[in-house]
């Protein structure tokens, strides 16, 4: 059962990643609990949750405000991601892939193959192929059975919509960011790390997810002069 306080916690941590709060947003107590319909005591407590997921910076004397993040921060966002997940493949790989998790992590193959070699790709299979895509980092994550791992690296992975919300998965312009083509490398780059995992290649399977992120890190960057172009200034 979802309390209040956690309710009221995943719809304010919502409301900042569609930009519906905007970045230098000065917030308060009451004025949330009245746009919430709320008392303020969930409220409160959502927002020490929210500072403590760096999504909201807090100062004595301003109170919370809504966190600005510019390229940089985007970017380390992804160096952080590729040592988190390259660490947690590492731990998966020495630990030994049980058969269960091997058979969850094959299905997830298979319904990538049917998405990205069926007759259509545009912005409905394009979320479809992003929720699988999560759906995999997640789950080799929660694998490598450390907590902290996975809960640094899902703060990193969430740093691009508060950069920009149209960097959401299933926007189109995530989608022109990150095409079909695309979409079908990664797919083959999971292929390969799982590969490395089950054969208890620890350090391959590191040096591939590594490299794996790294790439989609690059495909951002490269993409910033189109961003710039489109929508909200690109800071450089």
């Amino acid at each position: 059962m979802v309390t209040r306080a956690l309710d009221v916690t995943s719809r304010l941590r919502q409301m900042v990643l569609a930009g519906e709060l905007a970045p230098g947003l000065h917030m308060t107590e009451a004025m949330l609990a009245q746009r919430m319909n709320v008392s303020r005591t969930p409220v409160r407590d959502a927002l020490r949750i929210l500072a403590n997921e760096n999504l909201l910076s807090y100062s004595p004397n301003r109170g919370y405000v809504v966190r600005r993040f510019d390229l940089k921060d985007l970017l380390d966002a992804y160096d952080v991601r590729a040592t988190l997940e390259a660490m947690a493949c590492r731990l998966v790989a020495e630990q030994g892939l049980s058969a269960e998790a091997g058979a969850e992590l094959d299905a997830l193959m298979v319904r990538g193959d049917t998405l990205l070699n069926g007759p259509d790709w545009a912005v409905e299979q394009h979320r479809d192929w992003g929720e699988l895509n999560r759906a995999f980092h997640f789950r080799l994550l929660d694998l490598a059975g450390n907590r902290h791992l996975a809960e640094m690296a899902g703060q990193m992975r969430r740093l691009p919509r508060l950069r920009d919300p149209r960097l959401a998965p299933a926007s189109s312009l995530f989608q022109t960011i990150y095409p079909r083509d695309r979409a079908r490398a990664s797919h083959q780059e999971h292929r390969e790390i799982i590969d490395a995992i089950r054969n208890g290649q620890g350090t391959r399977a590191e040096a591939l997810m590594r490299e794996h992120v790294w790439r989609n890190r690059e495909a951002l960057r490269h993409s910033l002069p189109h961003l710039a172009a489109e929508g909200p200034e690109v800071d450089n």
